[in-house]
């Protein structure tokens, strides 16, 4: 299935049809050797999936991407309509799968990720309004895209630096924030997710956070606190 294009997300939404499972009754096994799915790529997928009374179950859902392995169950409900998603996702490479996802380049590192989640309506943005559950994250040997803490430090003390007549000179990076390791876990009420435990390690800095993440209405209520730790060398 192709990328949606710009001119099908501008149309109207269509109502989701789940009506075709109030009459199937199957049993089966599917396996895939390659899947591009929305632009998202996936490998040696494997599932076994069940039909009956108005109800399609895949389990076990399982597969390879990026770099990780995939293992969960995913449930389709006509009465609703409703969706349940569980989904443990180990090994991935973060990157590529949300520019490929998402279109956005705001993240790196490789580790797990997990959610369970629920949610029904008619249309999707019904259903990014109702969205339950929880989801984790946790990476390691990455960085967050789009600001640099540790440059924006070095060019704070360089400047002070010349103002005391030293010869100091501030070391050229990328816009990123490079760390270790970085973990959350989300509690997701009503299309609104909530974490209150953010934690991103680096050699410099500590990084913490805490808010919401309003799925529905595309909003982000975060306050992040970095806190700098040893010394500036080393870094760059």
């Amino acid at each position: 299935l192709p990328p949606k294009s710009k001119e099908s997300e501008s149309q109207p939404e269509k109502p989701l049809d789940f009506s075709a499972l109030k009459t199937l009754n199957a049993s089966g096994s599917v396996k895939v050797g390659s899947l591009k799915l929305y632009n998202v790529k996936a490998s040696n997928v494997r599932l076994e999936f069940r039909a009956g009374d108005g109800k399609l179950e895949l389990s076990p859902l399982a597969a390879s991407m990026y770099q990780g392995a995939a293992s969960g169950s995913l449930s389709l409900n006509a009465a609703g309509p409703s969706v349940a998603v569980r989904q443990n996702i180990t090994g991935v490479s973060i990157g590529p799968l949300i520019k490929d996802a998402l279109d956005k380049d705001v993240l790196e590192g490789r580790g797990s990720v997990n959610i369970d989640v629920a949610t029904q309506g008619n249309v999707v943005s019904a259903m990014k309004k109702s969205l339950q559950g929880k989801a984790a994250l946790n990476l390691r040997d990455g960085a967050v895209k789009g600001i640099n803490i540790a440059a924006t430090l070095r060019e704070a003390k360089s400047r002070m630096g010349v103002l005391k007549g030293e010869k100091v000179q501030a070391a050229s990076a990328q816009e990123q924030t490079d760390f270790s390791e970085l973990t959350a876990s989300f509690s997701i009420q009503r299309g609104v997710a909530h974490n209150e435990d953010l934690a991103a390690k680096s050699p410099l800095l500590r990084l913490a956070g805490n808010g919401d993440i309003d799925i529905g209405a595309e909003r982000l209520d975060y306050l992040a606190r970095a806190t700098v730790v040893g010394t500036l060398e080393g870094q760059g």
